[in-house]
């Protein structure tokens, strides 16, 4: 349960980071810390997404 835990959470953890970082873009200021912050969001959820594809055994 655990390890299936891990590799799905991940995968949906990814999707969420991703959508609210896409979403954040449009609903924070357009200023350089706010677009950065966004942006940090995406690149986290990306990360996250790698880590959970290589759990699933995906090259």
């Amino acid at each position: 349960m655990d390890q299936r835990l891990r590799k799905y959470g991940s995968l949906v953890g990814s999707v969420v980071l991703v959508v609210v970082g896409t979403l954040a873009t449009g609903i924070l200021p357009a200023t350089v810390p706010y677009q950065l912050l966004a942006g940090a969001i995406i690149v986290a959820g990306f990360g996250l997404g790698y880590i959970g594809l290589d759990a699933l055994g995906v090259d």
